[in-house]
């Protein structure tokens, strides 16, 4: 099979710009078809919001006072005393009136009680 071309046109042989005839084309009528799913179908991963735990309010707690504190931050231990005495705790104790200690931070000793949480604070003068 042989194929033959026509020769490029000169630059003579063009009409100028003005006279040529331009044809417009709507782009927005064409309808290309749509392309095939070479990789398969695209499914989104489930995106999963999560929120942010309800702060509960932390009650003060007048049954105990907190007498001493050190706190690095390796570990944490904390004096706290009642009317029975003095008890030096850490996280994971429980005092003897129910609380069980959860945090112990420069701003006190958190508590974990059945009537929600508490904190025990220094004192302000």
């Amino acid at each position: 099979m042989t194929l033959f071309a026509s020769p490029a046109p000169l630059a003579a042989d063009l009409a100028p710009l003005d006279q040529q005839q331009v044809a417009v084309v709507d782009t927005d009528t064409i309808e290309t078809p749509p392309w095939p799913d070479a990789f398969g179908v695209y499914v989104p991963d489930v995106v999963v919001v999560e929120t942010a735990p309800v702060e509960q309010e932390v009650v003060v707690n007048v049954n105990y006072t907190l007498t001493g504190l050190f706190a690095s931050a390796t570990a944490a231990w904390a004096i706290v005393a009642d009317g029975g005495g003095e008890y030096l705790v850490r996280e994971g104790d429980e005092l003897p009136g129910g609380g069980l200690v959860t945090r112990i931070t420069k701003q006190g000793v958190e508590l974990e009680t059945p009537q929600g949480p508490q904190r025990i604070a220094f004192e302000e003068n």
